[in-house]
């Protein structure tokens, strides 16, 4: 399996839907058109300049994953998002087929012992099981991954780190009371959007693939041509969550 690059500009990424013969209108992804009706993904350039990628939902209403001046960034954000939709119906797909047999066989039930009971296997699903349970108990006890604001400063969690928005850049934050205890009343939204007032934490260096963004090798596909191959004719726009920001 070969990789290919990754397409860095809306021309290129044209290019790359049409020698994969993507149905893009029929996937609802229009490349460099501002479409207005619900349902819809899609990446054009606005009259500033700026590169906008956006997602239509199903109430018509707008969410905006990225707008800024860096087309390759842009770019790879709708990249990425046919990348997750393809492969979605590929596995989906492939969940259905193996469903669609179900042996008439009986089954054998095999008699209770407290060997079989303190086999390797439980044994392990059990230390498993505790090792899950542990890792939610700590999760659920931290903050949401994303922007907060409190008493009119803008602040994003991530990663067991507070930043704070100050002058134009995000900076690590010193812990303060409400960020131990009252969090929660001070959550906005995982997702960036215009108007928050800062700007989008992913364009921080201390966002995570942020460096790999800017590196060149972050340009070199790390998809396999075979995650494009899909026979496009069956597509079904009804597998996508069209209710989510992204």
């Amino acid at each position: 399996m070969s990789s290919v690059q990754r397409p860095q500009t809306i021309e290129e990424l044209l290019l790359f839907c049409q020698e994969k013969n993507m149905p893009l209108r029929t996937m609802r992804f229009f490349i460099g058109e501002d479409y207005p009706e619900p349902k819809a993904f899609g990446i054009f350039r606005d009259a500033d300049g700026d590169f906008v990628v956006y997602k239509n939902k199903a109430d018509g209403s707008r969410a905006i994953r990225y707008k800024g001046p860096d087309e390759a960034r842009a770019v790879g954000e709708i990249y990425d998002k046919l990348h997750s939709e393809i492969m979605q119906r590929k596995q989906g797909s492939g969940i259905r087929r193996s469903q669609d047999y179900v042996s008439t066989e009986p089954r054998q039930r095999k008699p209770f012992t407290v060997r079989s009971l303190l086999s390797p296997s439980n044994i392990m699903l059990v230390l498993l099981i505790v090792i899950a349970v542990f890792i939610c108990v700590r999760e659920s006890n931290n903050p949401s991954r994303g922007y907060y604001r409190h008493g009119g400063s803008r602040y994003y969690y991530d990663s067991d780190e507070w930043y704070y928005y100050d002058d134009g850049a995000w900076v690590i934050a010193d812990v303060l009371d409400w960020m131990e205890d009252d969090y929660d009343d001070y959550y906005v939204s995982n997702d960036y959007y215009d108007g928050f007032g800062a700007n989008d934490f992913r364009l921080s260096p201390y966002y995570d693939g942020y460096y790999e963004r800017s590196n060149d090798d972050y340009y070199d596909d790390d998809y396999d041509d075979d995650d494009w191959d899909y026979d496009f004719g069956d597509w079904d726009t009804g597998g996508t969550d069209w209710d989510t920001d992204w």
